[in-house]
């Protein structure tokens, strides 16, 4: 199956995937990521695109997508400082944020996680209310607002799941889903029947393979370092996903894997997988 070459331009890396070499050296990280082909770029949060500025212009690299802290949503700050996750110096409210993300040039922004103390029902409830809330003002500031899931949010409770709470109550004119295939698979979900199931509400898809599926896993603490693999190397069909991401006119990709022995080797096999496609 031959893929249409135009997906080719929108397609990154999450930048979680280099957490490590980015921390010890970001200049020569990025300067890497150039040399192996990769131009476009999903920060981990604001403040760290903002620190990678200087070095992403100087090389010709875009960040426009970024995941922002879930606790400006939440308001559970007590509760995110215990886990060494604190305000941007400056950045006090939600308001303040989608500035923020706006000067930085930022087009798209998605909450990445939730602690498990906010993950019930009734809090997904109230997270799908804040968020529509705030998907009206990204929406003024020419800003996509998404969730990015894992794996809990399928976990069953009463006769639902946090991911129904949200497919219910999201309203698709303000907040889009970024899909992540990997914890699809890990929690038992076909990725293309999700697709079709969010037909046209699916703003961006996370790239990531998965080595082998047993059983269903939902606790990304404890899904085991080596079924993180490069794209092509484990069992997710990602030419049929590219082909219905493409036929909905999703707008972004971004290669990730979480853990790997070599970092760089793993994201090289991972872009050439995806160019061998078209």
């Amino acid at each position: 199956m031959k893929l249409d070459t135009s997906i080719l331009d929108k397609i990154g890396l999450q930048l979680w995937t280099v957490r490590h070499e980015l921390e010890k050296n970001p200049e020569c990280c990025l300067q890497k990521l150039y040399e192996l082909g990769y131009r476009r770029f999903e920060g981990m949060h604001l403040q760290q695109v903002a620190s990678l500025q200087e070095y992403t212009s100087n090389i010709g690299l875009e960040i426009k997508s970024s995941f922002f802290q879930w606790p400006y949503l939440t308001n559970n700050w007590a509760l995110a400082n215990k886990r060494g996750i604190h305000k941007i110096k400056g950045i006090e409210t939600i308001d303040a944020l989608i500035d923020f993300a706006y000067q930085l040039g930022i087009n798209h922004l998605t909450l990445g996680y939730l602690l498990e103390e906010e993950r019930s029902i009734d809090d997904f409830k109230k997270w799908a209310d804040a968020l529509n809330q705030m998907g009206e003002k990204c929406k003024e500031a020419n800003i996509t607002l998404s969730y990015h899931h894992h794996a809990f949010e399928f976990i069953e409770d009463n006769h639902t799941t946090p991911f129904q709470i949200l497919i219910d109550r999201l309203e698709n004119e303000l907040v889009k889903f970024e899909i992540d295939v990997f914890w699809l698979k890990a929690a038992g979900i076909h990725p293309i029947q999700m697709l079709k199931n969010l037909e046209h509400r699916v703003s961006s898809i996370h790239l990531k393979d998965i080595h082998s599926f047993h059983e269903k896993r939902y606790d990304d603490q404890k899904m085991p370092q080596d079924q993180y693999v490069p794209l092509g190397k484990g069992i997710i069909d990602f030419p049929t996903i590219l082909q219905e991401a493409e036929r909905q006119k999703v707008s972004r990709y971004f290669i990730e894997q979480d853990y790997s022995q070599d970092t760089y080797e793993s994201i090289k096999t991972s872009l050439m997988y995806i160019k061998s496609l078209f």
